[in-house]
């Protein structure tokens, strides 16, 4: 069977990009740096992607790290990482145990399989020395952002991310690593904490179609017709104007809504429980 995920994550437009030219994740970048602890000398960047985090520790510190690689299950993203890089998955990392000071995986966790997340849990676990970093978004409502394929009408969300992450959720997420930081990223957003029946209705209402980069996990189909994405919405440009009135109109969205207000990512940092 033909793995539409893998495909995905092939698609030189997510690599061939300055994620450095946004302000939300360039800010991200920075926080990540500065919550390395100053005894690491060695980093692992598990789902390294083009390698936006190690380029920029790299470029701004030269000489402070012994051994930085990257590591990803994208041969198309290795191709802009400029320090060592490794190919392969998440699940089973080709390195020794305690193999590096410090093991990072920045915005990898929310994607993967329940199967890979165990397996992956403990590798990060098994090659680290010291330390653990991740980040994910925070608190994701994951019933809200998925999408339609106008082709078998599968439900998916079109970043494949799959699990929600809250700060209960990072506090015991490692056997064998202590939780010693914690704290939000990124730019304020407010949001509405909405009831799985009202979820339902404006998902099926306003049938959100996936954006191009998209892959539908069931079938493959993708929107790589522009033509054919526009009209797309255009055919359902009438109901997502309903759906928006309605959960615009703010007399109704106070009565049954509960607003809220959180920021961006969530970055955890992890000490070995025995150090």
């Amino acid at each position: 069977m033909k793995n539409f995920k893998k495909e995905y994550y092939e698609q030189s437009i997510f690599w061939d990009q300055d994620y450095l030219q946004n302000p939300a994740e360039k800010e991200r970048i920075k926080q990540i740096i500065n919550a390395i602890p100053h005894n690491t000398h060695t980093v692992l960047d598990v789902g390294c992607g083009n390698s936006a985090f190690l380029n920029t520790l790299t470029s701004t510190f030269p000489d402070r790290f012994g051994r930085v690689v990257g590591f990803d299950s994208s041969k198309e993203a290795l191709k802009y990482v400029k320090t060592e890089k490794t190919y392969g998955t998440v699940s089973d990392l080709p390195f020794k145990g305690e193999s590096f000071d410090l093991v990072t995986s920045l915005e990898v966790l929310e994607h993967l399989t329940q199967e890979d997340f165990k397996k992956g849990v403990s590798e990060l676990q098994r090659v680290s020395k010291k330390y653990i970093i991740i980040t994910v978004p925070n608190d994701q409502d994951l019933e809200r952002s998925l999408v339609i394929c106008p082709k078998c009408h599968c439900w998916f969300n079109p970043c494949f991310h799959i699990r929600s992450f809250k700060r209960d959720t990072l506090s015991n997420l490692f056997k064998n690593f202590s939780l010693i930081k914690i704290k939000e990223l990124g730019p304020i957003s407010k949001y509405y904490s909405y009831n799985t029946l009202l979820v339902t209705f404006y998902l099926a209402l306003a049938r959100p179609i996936p954006p191009e980069t998209a892959i539908c996990p069931q079938c493959g189909y993708q929107y790589k017709d522009k033509e054919k994405t526009d009209n797309l919405r255009n055919n359902n440009s009438f109901l997502h104007f309903v759906s928006k009135v309605l959960f615009s109109f703010k007399p109704l969205v106070k009565l049954i809504l509960h607003a809220k207000r959180k920021k961006r990512w969530l970055l955890a940092l992890y000490e070995k429980a025995d150090r």
